[in-house]
């Protein structure tokens, strides 16, 4: 549409560009106005040269209502002998109403003219045609109806032209009510709602408070703040209703009322609020059944005199409880996700605790990019964590008493690389004891879990990076 515009008013008027980008902004509009009148709208302008034709440079055709064209004329041509009440308001400057016209398509319709001025000049006209064919048979509903649009087609052409956002009517119920907050309007989509609910649809003429006692209290609140929104409920029905005071020279003219149905996004809501808080109490659990299990195999260690049986047992408690780590942040926050760098300073910490010398002091840090990974992806992370920082204790730092170890992250734009550096004795990357427990499980759990690549540097002691494939998460968007 904004195209055509721009491309109509240089072919056929003599608008200048602040002409035509004050247009647009009218035009941004059309749709919404079209929508809560019921009407088909357009926009029109002169010809250059010309004080009996102009061109139709946008229309938008109603979602509420049928439509009196089956194709858009946009780019046609309209003649005063017409289209009368167009021309008049070009000359005059004024708001014209009630006028008749013919369509292309042989349809008598009733317009509603109004001049879209900039810099004191009349550029274009915003035009809103109703099909009168009917007026006889309802006589009463469509004089309601029409003094409605009347007043709220001034308004919304005010509010349009001030570039207020206007929320989308489409697919909500609609209420007007007047100054005295009685209602006007109800459109078929609010009637059904209330339909739903049980409720009497509102009678026009009747006060707003009839319909529920909370909506007086909304309306002063819209008063006051311009729009408003707030739920309520129905038994088991949820409705979100949205009011907006339509003010028109600094007086209130009446009101819109606009109804969601959102019964179905909230029960949805609230059965991921249980799951949510299931899967979180599962996790709780396998925590706590991973402790007692870390508590039977150090009574177990206890009772064993070999020092490499107490190694051993010692090395499975760590990966256990690295595990229970993981399952101990899902149960706290994220049922999905796990923050890697708060799972691994806790990871390192609890080494540290456990399997340091007391007589050796190893300063440790964490360091890097926030990265949120799946909790699949964060269990094998917190076990590879485990094994090398592991190594790190054990192997480093024979015969000193200082020492530090570095885990660093790196957030690439599709991988994730983790380095764990240590200061201490080094090894040579090629002569590494493949045949270690501890090293198969980090090999395994890098290519076969994490699909990813190991890599053992030289960097004054040891350095082993391992890099897996990575997709933004939820909370990272």
């Amino acid at each position: 549409m904004i195209e055509q515009i721009r491309q109509l008013a240089q072919k056929r008027t003599r608008l200048d560009e602040h002409d035509v980008e004050a247009l647009m902004r009218v035009a941004d509009q059309l749709q919404t106005i079209a929508d809560l009148s019921g009407c088909d709208v357009f926009i029109d302008c002169l010809v250059h040269g010309r004080t009996d034709l102009a061109v139709v440079v946008a229309q938008a055709k109603p979602a509420t209502a049928r439509s009196l064209y089956s194709e858009y004329v946009v780019g046609q041509l309209i003649l005063r002998d017409n289209e009368p009440g167009v021309f008049r308001s070009f000359m005059t400057g004024e708001y014209v109403t009630g006028t008749r016209a013919i369509t292309n398509e042989v349809v008598t319709i009733q317009q509603k003219v109004l001049p879209i001025r900039r810099a004191g000049r009349v550029i274009g006209v915003l035009i809103m045609e109703q099909d009168i064919s009917a007026q006889v048979e309802r006589e009463r509903e469509v004089a309601l109806f029409q003094q409605t649009t009347e007043h709220l087609g001034e308004t919304l052409w005010e509010v349009a032209v001030a570039e207020t956002n206007l929320p989308s009517l489409i697919h909500e119920g609609v209420i007007l009510v007047n100054s005295d907050f009685l209602f006007t309007y109800v459109n078929p989509t609010a009637r059904a709602c209330f339909e739903k609910l049980n409720l009497p649809s509102p009678e026009i003429g009747t006060p707003l408070w009839s319909f529920h006692a909370g909506l007086k209290h909304l309306m002063e609140s819209a008063r006051e703040r311009g729009v408003v929104a707030q739920e309520f409920t129905f038994g088991e029905n949820v409705v979100l209703i949205k009011a907006i005071v339509i003010r028109r020279a600094d007086q209130v003219k009446g009101g819109l009322l606009l109804l969601s149905d959102i019964t179905e996004q909230r029960r949805t809501e609230k059965q991921l609020m249980i799951t949510s808080a299931v899967i979180k109490e599962i996790h709780h659990r396998v925590k706590n059944n991973l402790q007692t299990i870390c508590s039977l195999l150090r009574l177990q260690m206890r009772r064993t005199r070999s020092d490499e049986i107490r190694r051993s047992f010692q090395d499975s408690i760590n990966r256990i409880k690295a595990i229970a780590l993981v399952h101990e942040t899902l149960s706290q926050g994220s049922i999905e996700y796990v923050e890697l760098n708060g799972m691994i300073e806790r990871i390192v910490h609890m080494l540290l605790q456990t399997l340091a010398h007391p007589e050796t002091r190893i300063q440790h840090q964490v360091t890097g990019a926030s990265v949120v990974v799946p909790s699949a992806q964060a269990t094998s992370v917190a076990l590879i964590i485990n094994e090398l920082v592991q190594n790190c204790l054990n192997h480093a730092f024979e015969g000193r008493s200082t020492g530090s170890i570095e885990v660093e992250i790196q957030k690439e734009p599709d991988a994730v690389r983790i380095w764990v550096r240590d200061d201490g004795l080094g090894m040579n990357p090629a002569r590494l004891p493949d045949d270690t427990l501890g090293l198969r499980i980090v090999r395994t759990l890098v290519h076969d879990d994490l699909n990813g690549h190991l890599a053992y540097e030289r960097c004054g002691g040891t350095c082993v990076s391992f890099r897996f494939p990575y997709a933004t998460t939820p909370e990272e968007s």
